[in-house]
C-alpha cells in the first residue's frame, strides 16, 4: 500500500518550471506538444475502438486492443510529462513509463506471433491471384492430364516393345548363336550337357569352372513331375524335326527351382544330339508383374485425383470410369457403360454435349466442352470436360481418356467478384458525388458569410445595410447548422446512437412547428403551401424528430418545384390505429426508375448546377429512419417526371408500454429577472471566448473569461460568478473536472452551470448532468437562448 502511495507523493521532487531555467516560451512549448501529443494518441486508440465496435468480425481484436493500451499509455506518459511542471509525480510518471514499456513490448511479441497468420489473410489482390492461380491449376491439370496420357500411351509403347522383344528373341532361339540373350545348349539323349552358353548357366547359378570341372545332366536337374514331357518332346523332335516350345522348371545348383521355356530341335548329322533353346521365364513373369503393377498405378493414380476420369474404346463406348464418377454419380459400373452415361445430362444440355463428342469421335480432335452433370444429389453443376485420343504407331485412335473437373465454385467466385467489383464500383462513385456536394453546400452558405464580412467592415454607419447584411448571414449560418446537423443525424442513426423522447403529444401541433421551420424556404420560393388538417389526434412521439421529418419533406417539396408551385400538406386518418401525412407538390416528380432508390443516402433525382436550392441526398434517408424508429412507414408515388410528388407517412397513433417521456426540467426556483449578472466565461478557444464576452455584456452582465478548467477554478474562486458559461474539451482540466470540484466548493453550490460545446449527443448531456452543469447548449448558441436562461438566473 505504502508503494502505491508513494506513487503520489511530490514532496521531495519540486515542480518542472523549477528543474532548471525555464523560460514561458519553451515550457509551454514542451506543455503544449505532450498535450497534443496526449490528445492524438486518445484520438487515435477512440477511433480503433469505434472500428473494433463496428467491426465483430475482425480477426486479431487482442492485437488491437494491446495496440489501443499501448498508444493510450503513449499518451499518458506524454500528459504526465506535461502536468510534472505543476505535479511533479515523477515517481507515477516512472511507473506510468514501466507499464508503457511491458505493454509496448507484449504488443510487440502480439504483432510477432500473429504476423504469420495476419500474411496469410486473404485481400481482394490476393482473390484475384487466386481465381488466376485456379486458372493457373486448371492449365496444370490439363498438363497433368496430358502427362499421364503420355504415360498411358508409354506404357502401351513399353508392352507393344516387350511383345517384339519376345518375337525377336523367339527369332534368335531358332539361329544357331552363341550369344547370351537366351539360354542356348547341346544335349544329348542320355541327359549331359555338351555344350552350354553363359545364359544358361546363369539360369542354373552355375560358374564357368563348376561347369567345366564336374559338368550338368539335364536329366538330373529337371523334378519328376517333368520327365515325361521331355521323353514326349525328344519323340516329337526325332518324328517332327523339333520340339515344340513347353515350360518346365530345372533344379539350379543351390538347390532352387527357376521356370523356364524349352525347344529343342535334333541335329541332323548328330543322331540322339539337340540343339536346345531354354528361355529364363523368370524375367518374363517379373516383366509382366511389372506391367500388372503398372496398370494398378494407373488405376490408382487415376482414383486418386479430384477429377472424374474415364476411358472409352476408339468408337466412344465408355468401358471405364475411376471411383470418383461413382461417387458422384451415385450410380453403378452396370449403369454407366456404353452410352448410359448420358442419363446424367439435363436433356436441354444432351444434344450440345452429345454432338460434341461424336464430333471429336469421327474428327479425332480433343473435347474441351463444359458440360452440365447431375449429381447423385439432384443436382446439376458445371464441369470442365476434357478427352484427348490414345493412338498407335499408325496414328490410328485405339482409345480415348478424358475428365472432367467441377468448376461450380470457381464461377461462383468469379460472380462473387464481379458483384463486389459492381458494389465498390458504385459506392466510389457515389463517395465521390457526396464530396463534391457537400463542398458544393459548404460553399454556398460560406460564401455569403464572408461576402458580408466585408461588407459590414465597408457599410460605415448605415444601418440598413448592416441589419440586411446581418439577416443574410444569420440565415446562411442557420443553414450550415442544419446540414451539420442533418449529418449528424444520419450519423447517429446509422450507429444506433440516436435516441427518440418521446411524450404524448398533438398531430397538430407538429404540422404548425414543421410549416413554421419550412416557411422562409416555401416564401422565397414564392410556393402556395396549403394545410389540411381533417383529423387531428394524439399520438405517442418525439414532438422535436417528428417535426424534423415533416420539415424534411415540405422542405423537399420546396426545392424540387419550380418558383410558384403549389405544396399541400394533408392529415387524415385512414383507420382507428394509424395517422397518415400527406405532402404533394407540383415538383419535377420522379422517374419510375429512381422510386425504389429515393429514401437511399445521398440519392437525388436533380443533380444540375442550374437548380436553385441543392442538399446532400440526406433528407428522405433520415425521414425514412426517423418514421421506422417511431415505428410507422414512409412511401413515395409519382406520375412521372414534371408531374409531381406525393410522400406519405403513416404512424400508429398509440403504443403501449412507451417509455415515459424525457425531458428537459426548468430549473426549479427560476424567475424571470432583469438586471446585472456576473457571469465567467470558460473556452480555451479565445476568439470564441472573446465574441461570447461581448454578447454577454451587451445583455448587460459582468463577465471575466478563463481558458482552461483549472484557471476557470481559480478566476471563479476569486470573482465569484453568479453564472458560468464552461466549454467540456479543454487543456489541463476539462469542463466535467472542473464543475465537479466548483460543486464541491460552498460558494459554488448555487451557481447557474451552462455546458457551451460542440458535443450535442444524449450521451453528453447526460454526462453534463452528472457532472453537476444546469443546462448543456450546443455551439453555436443563440443570444436569445443565453439571455433567456441569464434572465431565469434566481435570486437569493
Amino acid at each position: 500500500m505504502n508503494f502505491f502511495l508513494n506513487l503520489f507523493d511530490t514532496t521531495d521532487f519540486p515542480q518542472r518550471w523549477y528543474c532548471g531555467d525555464w523560460s514561458a516560451g519553451h515550457g509551454w512549448l514542451h506543455i503544449l506538444s505532450d498535450v497534443g501529443i496526449w490528445g492524438a494518441y486518445f484520438a487515435i486508440p477512440g477511433l480503433l475502438a469505434y472500428f473494433l465496435s463496428q467491426r465483430k468480425d475482425l480477426p486479431f481484436r487482442r492485437v488491437f486492443i494491446l495496440f489501443v493500451a499501448f498508444i493510450m499509455l503513449c499518451g499518458l506518459t506524454h500528459l504526465m510529462d506535461a502536468t510534472i511542471f505543476w505535479w511533479p509525480a515523477y515517481r507515477l510518471s516512472g511507473m506510468l513509463k514501466l507499464v508503457t514499456a511491458i505493454v509496448s513490448w507484449a504488443t510487440v511479441f502480439a504483432l510477432i506471433y500473429n504476423i504469420p497468420e495476419v500474411l496469410r489473410l486473404r485481400s481482394p489482390e490476393e482473390l484475384e491471384r487466386e481465381i488466376e492461380a485456379r486458372k493457373l491449376a486448371e492449365q496444370a491439370l490439363r498438363e497433368s492430364n496430358d502427362v499421364l496420357e503420355q504415360r498411358v500411351q508409354q506404357r502401351v509403347e513399353e508392352l507393344n516393345k516387350a511383345n517384339a522383344d519376345l518375337k525377336e528373341r523367339d527369332a534368335r532361339w531358332r539361329r544357331f548363336t552363341s550369344s547370351n540373350i537366351i539360354g542356348v545348349g547341346l544335349a544329348n539323349a542320355d541327359g549331359s550337357w555338351m555344350e552350354v552358353n553363359g545364359e544358361l548357366l546363369r539360369m542354373l547359378h552355375c560358374t564357368e569352372q563348376e561347369w567345366e570341372k564336374d559338368g550338368l545332366r539335364w536329366y538330373e536337374m529337371t523334378p519328376p513331375e517333368y520327365r515325361p514331357r521331355d521323353v514326349e518332346g525328344i519323340e516329337t523332335a526325332d518324328k517332327e524335326g523339333a520340339c515344340p516350345a513347353y515350360e518346365k522348371e530345372y533344379i539350379t545348383k543351390d538347390g532352387t527351382r527357376v521356370p523356364v521355356t524349352l525347344g529343342y530341335t535334333p541335329v541332323e548329322d548328330r543322331p540322339g544330339q539337340y540343339i536346345c533353346f531354354v528361355l529364363d521365364q523368370s524375367r518374363l513373369k517379373e516383366t509382366e508383374q511389372a506391367l500388372k503393377q503398372s496398370q494398378a498405378e494407373f488405376f490408382q493414380l487415376a482414383d486418386a485425383i479430384p477429377q472424374m476420369a474415364w476411358m472409352t474404346r476408339a468408337d466412344g463406348y465408355v468401358d471405364w470410369f475411376n471411383d470418383r464418377w461413382y461417387e458422384y454419380t451415385g450410380l453403378t459400373q452396370e449403369d454407366c457403360l456404353g452410352w448410359s452415361w448420358t442419363q446424367c445430362i439435363n436433356s436441354t444440355d444432351l444434344p450440345q454435349v452429345k454432338a460434341a463428342w461424336e464430333k471429336s469421335i469421327a474428327t479425332g480432335e480433343q473435347v474441351d466442352i463444359i458440360a452440365p452433370i447431375r449429381g447423385a444429389d439432384g443436382v446439376v453443376r458445371p464441369f470442365l470436360t476434357r478427352a484427348l485420343p490414345l493412338k498407335n504407331d499408325d496414328g490410328e485412335i485405339v482409345r480415348w481418356f478424358g475428365t472432367n473437373t467441377d468448376i461450380s465454385e470457381q464461377q461462383k467466385i468469379q460472380e462473387e467478384l464481379r458483384t463486389v467489383a459492381a458494389q465498390l464500383s458504385d459506392a466510389d462513385r457515389k463517395k465521390d458525388e457526396f464530396l463534391a456536394t457537400l463542398a458544393h453546400e459548404l460553399r454556398n452558405p460560406l460564401a455569403p458569410i464572408r461576402m458580408g464580412l466585408e461588407l459590414m467592415k465597408m457599410a460605415g454607419d448605415d444601418p440598413e445595410l448592416l441589419d440586411e447584411t446581418r439577416e443574410t448571414m444569420e440565415r446562411q449560418t442557420k443553414q450550415l447548422i442544419t446540414l451539420v446537423d442533418d449529418l449528424l443525424d444520419v450519423s447517429r442513426v446509422t450507429r444506433g446512437k440516436l435516441n427518440l423522447r418521446k411524450a404524448d403529444i398533438k398531430v397538430s401541433d407538429v404540422i404548425e412547428n414543421a410549416v413554421e421551420t419550412s416557411q422562409p424556404l416555401i416564401d422565397d420560393s414564392e410556393h402556395s403551401l396549403e394545410v389540411i388538417c381533417r383529423d387531428d389526434v394524439t399520438i405517442h412521439a418525439d414532438p422535436n424528430r417528428l417535426a424534423q421529418v415533416v420539415s424534411n419533406l415540405l422542405n423537399n417539396a420546396a426545392k424540387y418545384t419550380p418558383d410558384g408551385g403549389k405544396i399541400t400538406l394533408t392529415v387524415d386518418q385512414p383507420d382507428y390505429s394509424h395517422v397518415a401525412i400527406h405532402v404533394r407538390d407540383t415538383g419535377i416528380g420522379i422517374p419510375a426508375n429512381m422510386i425504389d432508390s429515393i429514401f437511399t443516402m445521398f440519392t437525388q433525382v436533380d443533380r444540375s448546377m442550374e437548380r436553385r436550392y441543392s442538399g446532400l441526398g440526406i433528407g428522405l434517408t433520415l425521414v425514412k429512419s426517423l418514421v421506422e424508429m417511431h415505428g410507422g412507414t414512409v412511401s413515395v408515388t409519382s406520375e412521372g417526371q414534371g408531374k409531381g410528388s406525393k410522400f406519405t407517412v403513416i404512424l400508429p397513433i398509440l403504443e403501449e408500454d412507451q417509455p415515459d417521456q424525457l425531458k428537459d426540467l426548468p430549473v426549479e426556483g427560476f424567475s424571470l429577472q432583469q438586471g446585472k449578472h456576473k457571469v465567467l466565461v470558460v473556452d480555451d478557444n479565445k476568439a470564441a471566448a472573446d465574441m461570447l464576452s461581448k454578447v454577454v455584456k451587451m445583455l448587460g452582465n459582468t463577465v471575466e473569461t478563463a481558458e482552461d478548467g483549472q484557471q476557470a477554478i481559480e478566476v471563479a474562486q476569486r470573482f465569484q460568478p453568479e453564472i458560468i458559461l464552461m466549454d467540456l474539451g479543454m487543456p489541463k482540466m476539462n469542463g466535467y473536472e472542473a464543475a465537479r470540484y466548483i460543486r464541491q466548493q460552498e460558494w459554488g453550490k448555487d451557481i447557474l452551470l451552462i455546458a457551451l460545446t460542440g458535443w450535442g449527443q444524449q450521451d453528453d448531456r447526460d454526462r453534463t448532468k452528472d457532472a453537476g452543469f444546469d443546462h448543456h447548449l450546443v455551439k453555436p448558441a443563440e443570444p436569445s437562448e443565453l439571455q433567456r436562461l441569464i434572465n431565469q438566473y434566481r435570486s437569493e
